[in-house]
C-alpha cells in the first residue's frame, strides 16, 4: 500500500499495513514552501519549510513515529513586531489494534503527543497529550477513522500583542484535563493520487477549547527519489480566547487577548523515502 501524507491521521493509520516485516524502521525528509494565513488581519506570512519524519514497527507490532517540522517565515505583515520568525511543529504518535473484527476492521489505541511553538499568530507554546481509542477502516481504495480520548492541554499566548490588550504575565497560559474528538476519510482518487480530510475538537468539560480541520492531496512520483510524493495540505485551526478573559466576556470593557482567534497553514512539499 502506497504512503500518504506525513500530516495526515490516514497516513499513522495506514502504517499497520505499510512497514513490512524487512523494513521495520522507515526514514522521510521533506522539503516544501508554505503560507501562514490570519484572515482578520488580512495577514499572509509566506516562507520554507522542511520535515524529518521516523516510523518504527516494533516486535509486537505497535506502530511508533515521529515528526518535526521546521517553518522559516518571510514575515513582513507585523502581526507581532517582535516575532523571531522561525518556529516548529512536532508530532510524535504509538498506535496499536486491540481487536480485528474483519480483515477491513478494527478496533485501536493510540496515544499522541503533539506541539507547536512560536507561530506568527502568537502561539507561543503548545502541548497536547491525548491517549485514545480508535475505531478503522481500512478498504482497497478508502480508509477512515473515529477517535477519543482524555488527556492534557496546554497553549500559551505569546506575550507581545497581549500585553497591548490590558494582559500581564499570568495572563498568557491555559491548561488542563481535556477530552478530544476526531473523525478521518481518506481516499483513493486515481492509483497515484491520494486525498484525505479530518476534523478534530478538544474541550475542557465546559467549553470548546480548539477545533481544527486538515485537508491534503497526495501525489505519487519518481521526481528526486522512488516513491517520492507532491503534498499539498491545508490546516485550520479556530482557539476558543474566552478562557484567558480578565473580565465577564459578555462586560462591553471585555478585550480578548488576541485581535484574532483562528490561523490557517498551507503547505506544499516534496516528501523523499530516506
Amino acid at each position: 500500500m502506497r504512503y500518504l501524507s506525513l500530516v495526515s491521521l490516514a497516513f499513522l493509520l495506514n502504517l499497520s499495513t505499510s512497514v513490512s516485516a524487512e523494513e521495520q524502521t522507515q526514514w522521510h525528509y521533506s522539503l516544501g514552501i508554505h503560507d501562514f494565513v490570519v484572515d482578520e488581519e488580512n495577514s499572509h506570512t509566506f516562507g520554507a519549510n522542511m520535515s524529518l519524519y521516523i516510523a518504527h514497527q516494533t516486535a509486537s507490532d505497535i506502530q511508533l513515529s515521529a515528526l518535526l517540522d521546521v517553518y522559516l517565515d518571510v514575515d513582513v505583515d507585523d502581526l507581532d513586531p517582535d516575532h523571531i520568525p522561525v518556529w516548529f511543529k512536532s508530532d510524535y504518535a504509538a498506535i496499536g489494534e486491540l481487536y480485528r473484527v474483519n480483515p477491513a476492521f478494527f478496533l485501536g489505541w493510540q496515544v499522541d503527543l503533539q506541539g507547536k511553538r512560536n507561530t506568527v499568530s502568537s502561539v507561543e507554546k503548545q502541548i497536547k497529550l491525548f491517549p485514545a481509542l480508535t475505531a478503522n477502516y481500512q478498504g482497497q481504495r478508502m480508509l477512515a477513522q473515529l477517535k477519543a480520548g482524555a488527556g492534557y492541554y496546554f497553549l500559551e499566548i505569546d506575550d507581545d500583542v497581549p500585553r497591548t490588550r490590558g494582559y500581564d504575565r499570568g495572563d498568557f497560559g491555559n491548561d488542563g484535563l481535556a477530552y478530544t474528538a476526531m473523525g478521518s476519510f481518506g481516499l483513493d482518487i486515481t492509483p497515484k493520487l491520494h486525498m484525505n480530510i479530518a476534523a478534530q475538537t478538544w474541550h475542557d468539560g465546559d467549553a470548546w477549547l480548539e477545533d481544527q480541520y486538515r485537508f491534503d492531496l497526495t501525489y505519487q512520483t519518481n521526481f528526486w527519489a522512488e516513491h517520492s510524493q507532491w503534498v499539498l495540505d491545508i490546516e485550520h485551526t479556530q482557539y476558543n480566547l474566552d478562557h484567558y478573559a480578565k473580565v465577564d466576556v459578555n462586560s462591553p470593557d471585555y478585550l480578548p487577548i488576541l485581535p484574532w482567534d483562528n490561523d490557517t497553514l498551507v503547505r506544499f512539499s516534496l516528501v523523499v523515502p530516506w
